[in-house]
């Protein structure tokens, strides 16, 4: 285990994710703002619209990954409360109309409104008798950690072991993830940026879904696609499982047909890594139905030129071509990691190479999870929405992965 994560260390992993920005305003609304929602608003656009007076916490199933989007109730929203020396608080992506529950990372723990925390527009303050952990300033630049953690040159306990690395802090412990609470409320769906939300096409794997016919899925990648820092696949509370593993569970509930996923990516790993022909020939003897390609981060981290990352790409999307024709290939734009720690200009540079691989190819769309994250951080900042300070996603950026892939393949509106 410790020899894996220095040997991702070394690459500087991958990724996080978020998603679409809301209104900010007051802490409840009004009689009039809620009948002027309720005549406003078209159900039929959101099927998982739940009524305000009577919604309650409730985090199971499918609640993982429908979309949150098409309700009125986002579940489970990280924040990490921050010390800035004036206040203790963190935002929210969206301005609550009600506050179902304030949890702890491991969602057992709840504490109450009023005597942990209050909520004034979409900004959650810890009160001063809370118990709601937070983290100063200092903290997250690496200076005078909170026992037991400590600053090191080199990860030897994962458990407690953090580094600095340009202005912020890099671990895998609970550091990070420990201090960041969960937040399930409702909003007002009408402060919804659409625009910002990601999809991608594959018309013939959503028919074979729908006709119940088998279907074969194929990831490669880095460590965000492999599930780092996932709590399930890091063997933490509160154990949720990868977001590829969230997507097949939700085509499953949806679908009759057998789908086989398989999960080809591994920590640490560039584009290079992913186009040699070992890779590739694995990727295309598993015979997908749709293949899933998340390369970026790494490749940022360790300089590769615009040009070498797009022939890396492109040699994986032509051999696959070549030997599976209907195999249909989405090219994922990663969530950003920390934008203190990588140039963005490469990354619009990168992304530029994969539109212009989607137009060369039948059959090859991107998923861009980038833009949706850069939005996100105009609200939230990047400690909110990690796992590990650098590239990593948490439980709940990882679920908006799967909410996006998911709703690429679903047709909630009509079911």
């Amino acid at each position: 285990m410790k020899r894996n994560f220095i040997k991702i260390l070394g690459f500087a992993l991958t990724g996080v994710l978020a998603l679409s920005l809301g209104s900010c305003g007051g802490n409840s609304a009004s009689d009039s703002e809620k009948n002027s929602e309720s005549e406003s608003v078209n159900k039929v656009d959101y099927p998982f619209y739940a009524d305000e007076d009577s919604a309650a916490y409730e985090f199971t199933g499918n609640k993982f990954y429908n979309p949150y989007w098409l309700g009125n109730i986002m579940y489970n929203e990280t924040v990490m409360l921050v010390d800035n020396g004036t206040s203790i608080s963190g935002k929210l992506l969206h301005k609550p109309l009600k506050v179902l529950s304030v949890r702890d990372y491991t969602w057992q723990k709840e504490f109450k409104e009023g005597q942990d925390y209050t909520v004034t527009d979409n900004v959650i303050n810890i009160t001063s008798s809370s118990e709601i952990p937070y983290l100063t300033s200092e903290n997250l630049l690496g200076d005078n950690l909170p026992e037991p953690y400590k600053l090191v040159d080199s990860i030897a306990n994962v458990n407690t072991d953090a580094m600095k690395m340009a202005s912020t802090i890099y671990t895998e412990s609970s550091l990070i993830y420990g201090h960041q609470v969960s937040v399930t409320y409702v909003y007002d769906v009408r402060g919804l940026n659409k625009a910002v939300i990601p999809t991608f096409g594959a018309p013939k794997t959503k028919a074979k879904l729908s006709a119940g016919e088998p279907v074969k899925i194929v990831a490669t990648g880095d460590s965000v696609m492999e599930g780092c820092s996932t709590s399930g696949h890091f063997n933490h509370e509160p154990y949720m499982g990868t977001f590829l593993e969230l997507f097949k569970e939700g085509l499953k509930e949806k679908y009759t047909s057998e789908i086989t996923v398989s999960n080809q990516a591994k920590g640490g790993m560039t584009s290079a890594w992913g186009s040699n022909d070992t890779q590739v020939n694995a990727m295309i003897a598993a015979k997908p139905d749709l293949l899933f390609v998340h390369f970026g981060v790494n490749d940022n981290g360790a300089g590769m030129s615009k040009n070498m990352y797009s022939d890396n790409i492109e040699y994986i999307v032509s051999k696959v071509k070549a030997a599976l024709p209907d195999c249909e290939i989405v090219l994922i734009k990663c969530s950003t990691p920390n934008p203190v720690s990588y140039d963005s200009d490469v990354f619009k540079d990168y992304w530029k190479k994969l539109d212009n691989i989607c137009e060369n190819y039948s059959g090859v769309s991107s998923l861009d999870m980038y833009d949706l994250s850069l939005e996100i951080l105009k609200t939230k900042k990047y400690m909110d929405i990690t796992g590990n300070g650098i590239n990593h996603l948490n439980d709940y950026s990882a679920r908006l992965y799967s909410m996006a892939m998911l709703n690429s393949l679903i047709d909630y509106k009509n079911d």
